[in-house]
């Protein structure tokens, strides 16, 4: 862990130093995340929090399963069963409804 020693400007305007915004990967333009917890913050980017949660997804993924087709293949199932739900079968009503 690197600290920083950096001076506050107008309006609230802090400066990154160079080696900072390149091992961000920031350019100009790019937008940051602040992160407050307390009296702690965390800057990060959209790009390098992506990266994170995708490595840890990765943790879980199982080899040849397709956690987007399982998905949908769970969403089928309750769909089919709330249709049943609500359209039992094909009981005839005796004509009571024709």
């Amino acid at each position: 862990m690197k600290l920083y020693e950096l001076l506050m400007q107008e309006n609230g305007r802090v400066v990154l130093p160079a080696d900072l915004r390149r091992s961000l990967g920031l350019a100009k333009g790019d937008k940051v995340l602040i992160e407050a917890d307390g009296d702690a913050i965390t800057l990060t980017t959209a790009k390098l929090r992506r990266k994170r949660a995708q490595l840890i997804a990765k943790k879980y993924a199982r080899p040849g399963v397709s956690v987007v087709d399982q998905f949908l293949a769970e969403k089928r199932l309750e769909a089919e069963q709330e249709i049943d739900r609500i359209e039992p079968g094909d009981e005839s009503d005796g004509g009571a409804n024709s």
